[in-house]
């Protein structure tokens, strides 16, 4: 009678899902593509490994087990050990030895701390996305983009800082316009459709244009500082189009689901374009020289070279859903 009855509390728990004895703890169990709930469905061509029904304790749990989220969790995690490690690097050593300012120091800090919790946020998502509940599975995308906004955010205050360190109006200019981008998609979040399928093509949109604005001041950035021919322009400028080719490749393996579009069912674990784009956007942290300061009587020019993020993890790895 007793095992009746905590069966149908697990029934009810769960929504009257079949799948209910994935609570006791002898293990995990795996789902394929036609067993999970609708609001896990997003990628046809992965078609199993999926965990699904899950209470938090056991999403915690399967941090441990191979799914076909194993590879996203654990390089958004690695990521964030790494900039974790690199920011600590940063701060007791390569910048009290180049003799940095205080203001140095806090964009230098604010920038890593937004990368940061760009790659947590993304870890705990892909962590709960398969939780039981589907209002927290939401909660947990909705912080995931979140993440991706501050880190999108903590990529543009330091560029733009040290892009127009010369130019205090004009940085003051871009950064208050970023400032009211990041801000107008944090309201955009809050919309209760905002996480719904019908709002994909527009999630899409909001961050490409997001992230495609940066064009403007470096374009803008280049005609300051003499054109293409200058030196300073051709030191620079060949990075910002490494990071958005990198942006643009990642963004084609989003919309084309490419190589599991060909290979259904053989990449549901590692391979996917999920994971590329993930491991794509982890791995491209170049050592950048993006510290411009100039002399107060305009003598020379010095750099300072940071060790900073060139994309934040999912400029179009967030267009995911």
């Amino acid at each position: 009678m007793h095992q009746k009855l905590l069966r149908s509390a697990h029934y009810i728990e769960l929504g009257s899902y079949q799948y209910w004895p994935v609570l006791v703890p002898r293990g995990i169990r795996l789902y394929t593509y036609e067993q999970i709930p609708v609001f896990l469905k997003d990628n046809p061509y992965i078609t199993d490994g999926y965990r699904a029904y899950l209470p938090s304790r056991l999403c915690l749990k399967s941090l441990f087990i191979l799914s076909n989220e194993t590879v996203n969790i654990w390089s958004h995690l690695l990521g964030f050990i790494l900039f974790f490690t690199l920011g600590i690097y940063d701060l007791t050593a390569v910048l009290p030895a180049a003799g940095a300012s205080r203001e140095d120091f806090v964009i230098c800090s604010v920038c890593l701390f937004c990368f940061q919790v760009c790659m947590l946020c993304s870890v705990g998502y892909h962590l709960f996305c398969c939780h039981r509940s589907e209002k927290t599975s939401r909660r947990w995308m909705a912080l995931d983009y979140a993440g991706i906004s501050i880190g999108i955010l903590g990529c543009y205050v330091s560029g733009v800082f040290y892009a127009f360190y010369c130019n205090n109006y004009w940085r003051q200019v871009y950064l208050i316009t970023v400032l009211a981008m990041i801000l107008a998609v944090f309201f955009a979040q809050i919309h209760p459709s905002y996480l719904t399928q019908q709002w994909h093509r527009l999630r899409s949109i909001i961050f490409c244009s997001v992230s495609g604005y940066g064009i403007i001041p470096t374009i803008h950035w280049v005609w300051l500082n003499g054109g293409i021919g200058a030196s300073i322009v051709q030191e620079f400028a060949p990075r910002v189009v490494v990071m958005y080719f990198i942006a643009a490749v990642a963004f084609l393996f989003y919309i084309s689901k490419v190589p599991e579009r060909y290979f259904p069912g053989q990449l549901n674990y590692l391979g996917s374009s999920h994971q590329c784009t993930s491991c794509n956007t982890d791995t491209a942290s170049p050592v950048l020289s993006i510290a411009q300061t100039c002399e107060p009587r305009g003598a020379e020019i010095e750099f300072q070279t940071l060790r900073v993020w060139t994309l934040p993890n999912e400029l179009s790895y967030e267009l995911k859903h």
